[in-house]
């Protein structure tokens, strides 16, 4: 299980990937000898700008493509700004007429051509003067996906939720934007489908982020919480590693010091003392072991007094002092063989 969810993991930052390259391979690769061969007529090219002549027919096709778009006639807008994206994909306009081109598949529910077509904007068109809108529209269109919005087979028949989509196109935002406030909210939603989709090392690591990244959020508050709660749901139980165990008890420290006039107070200190009792009794437990089974008093009152430590008033930490005190008085403990030995005495 735990390779499935690890090869899941690189499975989303691959998609992630192939989604920003995607637009990018097809743009710059063709297949056609001719086309890869450098000569005057395409210096404009080759500098990634278009001639004035391209300039001026795309914005005259925008401008008519605004119109039919502001009439209604989105179908017909649609074709017109297509026909500039294919004709002139270095002009200025062609930014333009990519996003209003995404706000028309949006329209119609085809969130994933939106999503890609604004990642051609970004990557296409870096100093577009509506970057923020792009990002916003992306953050729209990953949304729609992490809330089940499906695609269509054969354009007819609903398809399959597309969560790992969400995150992957969650991580682009977060790629395109790192410094912008979109950036700390996609982390939180891929979080959210992470652990809606059991996959708590996505949730772990895009919440880790958020908190490191992003401190003065208005998420962090719910970023530590989450974490906290995350790795306390990882916890088996006492008589298993406590990694986990400990990760909760610092997640949920930090919160109550960092925010201590959080709605979540109550409820974080109440989890707090869940999580400590437990690591307590997992202390007690290895003490008892090294008293009973092993005659080791100096490991035991090792693990005893870390029991003590950990939670004071704590069932485990009242027997963990009542075995120290046994362990002083010299009072020998009965182990499993000796108790066998009686039982079968008794019968």
């Amino acid at each position: 299980m735990a390779l499935i969810k690890h090869m899941r993991r690189i499975q989303t930052y691959l998609f992630a990937i192939s989604l920003s390259l995607a637009s990018t391979l097809s743009a710059d690769f063709s297949l056609n000898p001719i086309d890869w061969v450098t000569n005057d007529d395409k210096e404009h090219e080759n500098l990634r700008i278009a001639s004035s002549s391209d300039e001026a027919a795309a914005e005259s096709m925008l401008q008519s493509g605004r119109l039919k778009m502001q009439s209604g006639n989105l179908s017909s807008a649609n074709r017109t700004f297509k026909k500039i994206i294919k004709t002139y994909p270095l002009a200025v306009a062609t930014a333009e007429a990519r996003f209003l081109r995404a706000r028309i598949l949006m329209t119609r529910g085809n969130w994933k051509k939106a999503f890609d077509e604004l990642q051609n904007v970004v990557q296409e068109h870096p100093n577009y003067e509506q970057f923020n809108q792009v990002i916003s529209a992306q953050f729209e269109c990953a949304t729609a996906h992490m809330e089940g919005a499906r695609g269509r087979i054969f354009w007819v028949f609903p398809g399959f939720r597309q969560y790992d989509r969400a995150m992957a196109e969650f991580e682009l935002i977060v790629n395109n934007a790192p410094y912008g406030d979109y950036a700390p909210l996609a982390l939180m939603n891929i979080a959210l489908t992470a652990q809606q989709e059991e996959e708590p090392e996505l949730a772990i690591d895009a919440l880790d982020r958020l908190i490191n990244y992003y401190p003065q959020s208005m998420l962090a508050p719910d970023a530590y919480y989450n974490l906290a709660e995350t790795y306390s749901n990882l916890v088996a139980g006492s008589e298993y590693d406590q990694g986990s165990t400990r990760q909760a008890i610092s997640y949920y420290e930090d919160f109550l010091v960092l925010f201590p006039k959080s709605s979540y107070t109550g409820e974080v200190e109440s989890n707090l003392n869940s999580m400590e009792n437990l690591l307590s009794t997992s202390r007690l437990n290895l003490g008892d072991f090294y008293y009973y089974y092993r005659s080791n008093n100096t490991a035991a009152l090792i693990f005893y007094n870390e029991a003590i430590t950990i939670a004071p008033d704590s069932e485990a930490a009242q027997e963990a002092t009542t075995r120290i005190d046994d362990i002083e008085a010299g009072v020998r403990p009965t182990n499993g063989a000796s108790i066998l030995r009686k039982l079968l005495l008794t019968d």
